[in-house]
């Protein structure tokens, strides 16, 4: 087994452990680092780099740290879906660094099934309301904004919960609640980190025809397949471009199939 060094102070090395064993590599923790530096999701931090520049920094101080060939770093992002802009949406991203060649892989996973959810409320029975919804107490709250005197993280107790509430709701009209995203405070997070993992396990799966260097697999897709009916280009992927972040090599492959004329203009306008 190779040593992959995961730069993570929430526990989240045993969210991808299995997925990457299968691949070949045994997950160790680096938890003497403060990830904080490179932006919390409470907003204390700013965090200044694109989800893939902060994965790969993560990644590579990783392997720098601990002296090990392969760096493991992680980022999540919260917001609206990005079909309709009407669904609270997690995106995870993983990036994997090979120090010795100086490459990384990426992978992604997004998905609908999350608590993200944030509000004022002005009684305690409106508290008690929004926790039940984020599926309080497993999944922990944040009480106040950051620079509040209240401001509290990892809430995971309804006493120490309500009494925040009532004591500040005692002299306030109302309080920020939101949930608190840290993977080791949210289940549903850490579900979508294991399907990220998954994603990674199979592209490190995948060894270039080149230089036989993991992480062979598809850059982008070019669209226009041609409906099966009366052979119309649709919006479905016609061909697909695969490249090896490692030595650049890349090839195209057609996809044999045709469109189903529900995807289609002409059959289904």
């Amino acid at each position: 087994m190779k040593r992959l060094t995961f730069l993570t102070c929430h526990h989240k090395a045993p969210l991808v452990e299995a997925a990457l064993a299968g691949c070949g590599f045994s997950v160790e923790t680096l938890d003497s680092l403060d990830t904080d530096r490179f932006g919390t999701f409470s907003r204390e931090v700013e965090r200044r780099s694109s989800a893939h520049e902060t994965a790969l920094a993560k990644a590579r101080l990783a392997a720098n740290h601990a002296g090990s060939r392969y760096g493991l770093g992680s980022e999540g992002s919260f917001g609206r879906d990005p079909y309709l802009g009407m669904l609270a949406w997690n995106s995870e991203l993983l990036c994997w660094w090979d120090q010795e060649r100086g490459y990384a892989v990426y992978a992604s996973q997004g998905a609908s099934d999350t608590n993200y959810a944030h509000r004022e409320v002005g009684s305690l029975e409106e508290g008690r309301a929004f926790a039940r919804a984020a599926g309080f107490p497993e999944h922990g709250l944040i009480l106040g904004r950051p620079g509040e005197p209240w401001f509290r993280k990892g809430l995971q107790h309804a006493e120490t919960f309500e009494g925040l509430l009532r004591e500040v709701l005692a002299t306030e009209s109302g309080v920020w609640v939101e949930t608190d995203m840290r993977a080791h405070l949210n289940p549903r997070r850490q579900a979508v980190i294991r399907r990220a993992a998954q994603r990674l396990a199979d592209r490190l799966s995948q060894h270039c025809p080149a230089c036989q260097a993991p992480g062979y697999g598809i850059d982008h897709l070019e669209h226009g397949l041609p409906c099966q009916a009366c052979t119309t280009p649709t919006t479905q992927a016609a061909r697909e471009h695969w490249l090896c972040p490692a030595c650049g090599h890349s090839e195209t492959r057609q996809r044999p199939e045709r469109a189903d004329p529900v995807h289609c203009p002409s059959c289904n306008p």
